[in-house]
């Protein structure tokens, strides 16, 4: 089949008598054999790290290639949106939310939670045509009401995909016949990184949160649905509300809450927009920078680095650059995961000598 055209409770006691029960009925369905593997010497640090690529952003402090990454929101949080949003600028390689570059890519989205008829109308108003895309779309009424992970990775295969959304994976799970309170509930998740590592695709899922005892006044990793095995299943998540003191109409925070690519605790402030359903990044939290400042202060230090061919400490390039310490550090780090800068240590004065970076080519 082809893509649609159109682009109170103790926890503790629970998850012992969930783990004795995942052992009693799924232990010899899921346990993966090993034995091929096993006489195999263990591979060396250095080729392991030669074989490292580069992290590579699809959504700029959002997505990174070869990662899954869970949203989770509850009904009205504008998750759904917010996807459909991303996915068309990712597939016409826009910038998203006003701040964030993308990387052209081909995408593919899996509507479990609402109707096709229902979802059309939503990307009629947001203006969503398909004209210039790479967008498509498959729906529960396609039969793909259930998560399928083979199925889901030869339908990449066989079209080229390399962005995957999921909406959601709570509801695909559950028609599964999966109990949400089930640590089994998160083995699919570690089965959609592993695909995401291995075709080195970007996979989104959004995820639906636990019932509050009371006033839900943010998202934390405790309000994900099986957050005890869920948040170690993925690369990353994000929290997406409504506050309840809004500072603007439509105001609407998305919140990393680790682990992996992106650092926990960034606040971005969002303005929804009830006409055609768009958010713009309006603000951060306190002591961040906006991703456009974030590009900026990249931009000047590869410039400063290469340009001059020596390495300096972050004091010094923050002293060139006019930013503080603490972004020019994060930045620096990102740029040297991502391969575009090296470091090295700095001879030993007495102390723990400082981290000095530099070009990518070492000078002569």
């Amino acid at each position: 089949m082809n893509p649609s055209d159109y682009t109170g409770c103790d926890i503790d006691k629970m998850q012992l008598e969930d783990n004795e029960n995942y052992q009693n009925r799924y232990h010899n369905k899921s346990v993966k054999d090993y034995s091929s593997d096993v006489g195999k010497g263990p591979k060396n640090i250095a080729d392991l790290l030669k074989t490292k690529s580069s992290k590579e952003w699809i959504i700029d402090s959002f997505g990174a290639r070869g990662s899954c990454v869970l949203l989770a929101g509850e009904t009205g949080s504008g998750k759904t949106s917010f996807i459909y949003q991303m996915a068309y600028a990712i597939s016409t390689g826009n910038i998203f939310l006003g701040e964030l570059t993308t990387q052209k890519n081909k995408v593919l989205v899996v509507q479990s939670d609402e109707s096709k008829n229902n979802a059309l109308d939503k990307l009629e108003l947001m203006d969503i045509d398909g004209a210039n895309s790479n967008l498509y779309f498959y729906f529960a009424e396609d039969g793909w009401d259930k998560l399928n992970i083979q199925n889901l990775k030869d339908v990449v295969l066989n079209n080229s995909f390399k962005v995957i959304f999921l909406d959601s994976v709570t509801t695909l799970l559950t028609n599964n016949g999966r109990s949400m309170r089930d640590p089994e509930f998160a083995t699919p998740l570690y089965e959609l990184n592993k695909l995401a590592s291995e075709l080195n695709i970007l996979i989104i899922c959004t995820a639906h949160l636990r019932k509050p005892e009371g006033i839900r006044n943010e998202v934390s990793i405790h309000d994900v649905i099986g957050a005890i095995t869920q948040s170690g299943a993925v690369s990353d998540i994000w929290g997406i509300w409504v506050p309840t003191k809004q500072i603007y109409k439509n105001h609407f925070i998305l919140k990393c809450l680790g682990k992996r690519n992106c650092r926990k605790g960034i606040i971005w402030n969002l303005k929804g927009d009830e006409e055609d359903f768009s958010f713009v990044l309006k603000s951060v939290g306190e002591g961040e920078l906006l991703p456009s400042k974030n590009q900026e202060l990249s931009f000047l230090i590869l410039n400063l680095l290469h340009t001059k061919n020596v390495f300096k400490t972050i004091r010094e390039i923050a002293n060139e650059t006019n930013f503080n310490e603490e972004h020019t550090r994060r930045i620096c780090k990102k740029l040297f995961l991502e391969k575009e800068i090296s470091r090295k240590r700095e001879i030993s004065k007495g102390g723990r000598p400082p981290w000095k970076y530099g070009p990518k080519t070492f000078p002569t």
